[in-house]
């Protein structure tokens, strides 16, 4: 056997190995804070809907270090404002789906 014969031999695996890589696991999913995770619960029971669904945002800030979310539940949209404290200081009705 040739020398170029003996190394295609030897390159082979390699390439066949390479090939069949896994692909990467997907990320973990996002972890609410408590106050996140009490805007999520508030507007899923009055939605109706799982928790799961529920999305919550960041839009703004308040003077005082508050964050103001915007959370859609369903069809459904809420603001909900979390203290620096990371409790729900304000929630309240931004659109109602059909």
């Amino acid at each position: 056997m040739t020398k170029l014969g003996i190394l295609s031999a030897a390159a082979l695996p390699l390439v066949v190995l390479a090939a069949c890589q896994k692909e990467p696991p997907p990320p973990p999913p996002p972890v609410m804070t408590a106050g996140e995770a009490a805007c999520a619960a508030q507007a899923a029971a009055a939605a109706g809907v799982d928790q799961g669904t529920v999305t919550v945002a960041p839009a703004s800030s308040t003077k005082t270090g508050a964050t103001v979310y915007t959370v859609t539940a369903g069809a459904s949209q809420y603001t909900c404002v979390v203290e620096i404290d990371q409790t729900v200081s304000h929630f309240e009705v931004m659109a109602v789906g059909q």
